[in-house]
């Protein structure tokens, strides 16, 4: 009797030592596995930003010791269509993809709807909505609903820079205010007359070999531009804009603020009296810098011209980053003529073919932290897109007066940024090149302005009917 009260004694702890050996086989699996190395792989354009993300991606691995972050880079005329290369095969390679404002919707099929994760991980209440809304932002038409398809890391407007010490001379002042009845301070312009007065006065004394600078550069610039500049004649114009700030989503400025009667989409409206007289002024401006086929103005080398040769330039304000220190220290910013900006912001989304996709949304919010984004204009004099970042650098005591006014400036420009080119589908690959030709010949005196923008409006429409279908109208 005691013998099978052993036996089955014995069988019970066998049994027992068996349960929790298994246990504490898969206790060690799950724990080595979850302390495995990762590696979250962020692709980017090279440059200063893509630095800030390599920065931002060993802070995030100080806080996850087995987390880590590699950010590959391409050139900016490469990184795109490496992406959508790996992407269109549902490569795995990439956790994180960069992307354009104007290519955003391309990779709408391939990254992560960011939507669920809206105030969990991220508070968008915290970023700049304008920034935000030209490429993070989808107007999905079957649900009728915007889905959130990446995150904008830094704010990057389209504004005027200037040289303080020039606009500040007193002197200069008085006398462009003797000549041409305005004031010179590019805070007061109210259109873009005053901008071309300033041109004839600082070109036409010597004082400047060149006036302000504008990017012509055939490939992308123009159509950076353009809309910056026919932005004034849109928002005075509600025949143009419908009543809308900054047209439709993912239209934008570019095509009327409604569609066509008949059509489910708007058309082109840069081809009517505003948007030639918008080219013409843009003419005028180039006019006042190297001709475009000899020296195109280009996000590369504007900051350098900028720098040596004239008095203030129309540019994105990231490039003031690779400006030399006195002349950065010597720059300020103000609204375009009229107090309207331009975004141009780059996003990162979460590639669908990622294998680690919750380890890339925390890093990405991470990224937009406000704790992380202070960095970025400390280290890297790039602007955060979070206001918190923004307000915790103003009250900083440690800045300097001028970048406070930067700071202050770069918000206010921020939050008043609509004057956008199109993001539609078709924008990357066809709207761009067939505008920017046309208006480019139109810069070599080898077309008419009217000529230019019809057979651009034309392309447009044929883009439009390829991608949403015919108008019944």
């Amino acid at each position: 009797m005691s013998l099978g009260l052993s036996r089955t004694v014995w069988a019970i702890i066998a049994i027992i030592v068996i349960i929790a050996i298994a246990a504490a086989a898969y206790y060690y699996v799950k724990t080595t596995t979850a302390a495995k190395p990762v590696t979250i792989v962020v692709v980017a354009y090279s440059g200063t930003t893509a630095q800030f993300i390599q920065f931002a991606g060993e802070l995030f691995h100080e806080q996850h010791p087995n987390v880590y972050v590699k950010v590959i880079t391409y050139p900016f005329s490469q990184y795109v269509t490496n992406e959508l290369t790996a992407l269109e095969a549902h490569s795995t390679e990439y956790d994180i993809v960069e992307f354009t404002s104007t290519s955003s919707l391309r990779f709408v099929p391939y990254v992560l709807p960011l939507n669920p994760y809206i105030g969990t991980l991220f508070n968008m209440s915290d970023l700049m909505t304008p920034q935000e809304a030209f490429g993070g932002e989808y107007y999905n038409t079957t649900t009728g609903q915007i889905e959130y398809i990446g995150i904008a890391y830094e704010t990057v407007t389209y504004m005027l820079a200037y040289k303080c010490s020039l606009f500040n001379n007193q002197t200069l002042a008085q006398e462009f205010y003797n000549e041409y009845g305005v004031e010179f301070n590019p805070l007061t312009w109210q259109n873009w007359t005053t901008v071309l007065e300033v041109d004839q006065f600082l070109v036409g004394h010597g004082i400047t070999k060149y006036g302000v600078l504008v990017d012509d550069h055939v490939s992308h610039g123009i159509i950076d531009a353009y809309p910056a500049i026919f932005g004034w004649w849109y928002m005075r114009d509600p025949n143009l804009n419908k009543n809308t700030t900054g047209g439709l989503p993912n239209f934008n400025i570019m095509f009327y603020g409604a569609p066509a009667p008949g059509c489910p989409y708007p058309l082109p409206d840069f081809n009517t009296t505003d948007g030639i007289e918008a080219l013409e002024v843009y003419k005028e401006l180039v006019s006042y810098e190297p001709p475009p086929n000899v020296t195109p103005i280009t996000y590369d080398n504007l900051p350098e011209l900028y720098a040596e040769y004239a008095p203030a330039a129309m540019l994105f304000v990231s490039q003031l980053s690779y400006l030399p220190s006195n002349v950065y220290n010597d720059t300020c910013l103000a609204p375009l003529p009229g107090g309207y900006a331009e975004t141009g912001t780059n996003f990162l989304a979460v590639s669908k073919y990622s294998t680690h996709k919750q380890l890339a949304l925390e890093f990405l919010a991470f990224l937009v932290s406000p704790q992380v984004q202070i960095y970025e204009y400390l280290y890297f004099h790039k602007f955060p897109i979070s206001k918190e970042a923004f307000q915790m650098l103003l009250s900083n005591s440690s800045l300097s007066a001028h970048d406070k006014e930067l700071l202050s400036e770069r918000c206010n420009g921020a939050q008043h940024a609509w004057a956008n080119p199109p993001n539609i589908p078709p924008t990357y690959p066809e709207l761009i090149p067939s505008f920017n030709q046309e208006v480019y010949a139109y810069l070599l005196g080898q077309v008419s302005a009217e000529e230019a923008m019809n057979t651009a409006a034309a392309s447009w429409i044929n883009a439009l009917i390829q991608t949403y279908g015919s108008c019944s109208g």
